[in-house]
């Protein structure tokens, strides 16, 4: 055997040991014998040593690294990691406007002529989210079964203004839905400071989201800002507030925006409310639209009112208001606004109700809505029997004894009178048990029931007929069609 060997590092033919050439460190360890198909053959096998710097040269048909996987692994969990964080944020971009978003068309006027769940109306679960580009849900919280003597709990919990407990109505009563409470000097005073955003405003001046964006599908009773002619309407049932006012050369209307936006108690709250001012060089409207604008913010003051008493909001993250307004009808004499009103609790309806405002144009007064038809029980029954053919079946008025409707048609708060193009919507905002809502029917002529207490045109109406329209299309109320053997209001 050669005591020569080649260096594995330059390739130069040395001695084992040190090469004499680079300085390669060589040690001979030891002979094998290999079998091979030709015979067998010594092969000599070395075990080097590299002495320069310390890396390992890699084995023939091995990875040249031998830390691969663990390479491989920190990728995978960086991937890994990268994905949830991805999943978190698309989470909190989806569900966190949920919570604090500040803000729906599910309803109109009860007066139509078929079966409707419009007329009896209970807190519905509902998104109020105000970008435009979602439409709200409907997820109604009501089970159909409950009986709501026997089973109040299987009926929605409605929310006392006056309390912070859940209220339950023994009888029929007014919803209040006016300004009896409001103080304007303590809103201004004693709110509004403590507001980030509040401003009143000319809807010529700012982005009037009613008329121009889709606020109004976020009331729980629809508003209609296209005019229709005054002898233009399909029915003579008035089924929704809708625009009506024409130009007059005795006044001027300025449609005006309220907007609020604030904290209280840690509850965050977001309103938007509508009203229209009147200006005139002959009469003076100062206290008309005083009473214009209380009424577009009146449930915004009760609510903040009762929220800052009773310091308990732990339930709640927000409350959102809408509050548009329209012009119902007018002339040279008389003009009427009527207000949708619709709040919400996070996701859930807080209130909702209709009211109008009626206004003696040549006075500058607005009129007593209590004093424009004579309400007693003969009104009344009147007003049962006819809802029960304009909006099929309400339990709560046919459930009620007729006194007890004629005190909540004589609360201004609860009443709901306007003058419209059809002649005259008069109705309730009502509690009864654990509901709550309103109800309505249309008068074309109401000269039978009108108190003369004001000197006004009673003509406009008359070219409709319910009477006359219901007979040509066999439109009638029978009991038995609703399951009932006999009405059950005691009249």
């Amino acid at each position: 055997m050669s005591e020569y060997v080649f260096c594995p590092r330059c390739g130069a033919v040395t001695k084992p040991g040190v090469c004499t050439n680079c300085g390669y460190t060589i040690n001979k360890e030891e002979n094998i014998n290999e079998n091979t198909e030709g015979g067998q053959v010594n092969k000599e096998i070395y075990e080097t040593i590299y002495t320069g710097p310390a890396h390992k040269q890699p084995e023939p048909g091995k990875n040249k690294s031998s830390k691969g996987w663990i390479i491989g692994v920190v990728i995978g969990l960086a991937v890994v990691v990268l994905v949830i964080f991805l999943l978190v944020v698309l989470f909190i971009a989806a569900f966190v406007p949920i919570i604090i978003k500040s803000a729906y068309n599910v309803s109109q006027i009860p007066t139509v002529t078929t079966p409707s769940n419009n007329n009896n109306n209970t807190p519905t679960n509902l998104f109020p989210d105000v970008d435009p580009d979602i439409d709200p849900d409907t997820d109604p919280d009501t089970d159909p079964d409950a009986d709501p003597d026997t089973d109040p709990d299987g009926l929605p919990d409605v929310y006392d203004p006056d309390s912070d407990e859940y209220y339950y109505a023994t009888k029929i009563e007014p919803l209040y839905a006016g300004t009896l409470k409001f103080d304007y000097d303590k809103f201004i005073n004693e709110i509004v400071p403590s507001a980030n955003e509040y401003w009143d405003e000319s809807a010529e001046n700012t982005f009037d989201y009613y008329i121009n964006g889709n606020y109004t599908s976020y009331l729980k009773s629809e508003v209609v800002h296209n005019f229709i002619e005054r002898d233009g309407f399909a029915t003579p049932y008035y089924e929704y507030l809708v625009d009506s006012y024409i130009e007059n050369d005795n006044y001027d209307v300025e449609r005006r925006i309220i907007r609020y936006e604030g904290e209280c108690n840690g509850l965050f709250i977001n309103a938007y409310c509508a009203y229209y001012a009147l200006s005139s060089d002959d009469v003076d409207f100062t206290d008309v639209n005083e009473a214009l604008r209380n009424q577009a913010i009146s449930e915004l003051y009760e609510y903040i009112s009762k929220k800052s008493a009773s310091n308990n909001s732990t339930e709640t993250f927000n409350y959102t208001l809408y509050t548009d307004a329209v012009i119902t009808f007018n002339n040279d004499e008389v003009l009427s606004v009527g207000y949708s009103t619709t709040a919400y609790e996070n996701n859930d309806i807080n209130n909702f109700y209709i009211h109008g405002i009626n206004v003696d144009v040549k006075k500058g007064k607005v009129i007593d809505n209590t004093a424009v038809l004579n309400f007693n029980d003969d009104f009344s029954e009147f007003f049962v029997e006819r809802s029960n053919i304009q909006n099929s079946y309400v339990e709560a008025i046919n459930y009620s004894d007729a006194a007890d409707i004629t005190d909540v048609f004589k609360d201004d708060n609860g009443l709901i009178l306007l003058f419209t193009p059809l002649g005259i919507e008069v109705g309730i905002n009502y509690r009864y048990h654990y509901s709550y809502g309103w109800v309505t029917v249309t008068i074309n002529d109401f000269d039978d029931y009108f108190l003369n207490q004001y000197s006004f045109d009673t003509g406009w109406g008359k070219g409709y007929d319910i009477f006359q329209y219901e007979k040509d299309n066999n439109i009638s109320f029978n009991p038995e069609d609703y399951g009932y053997d006999e009405l059950y209001y005691d009249l």
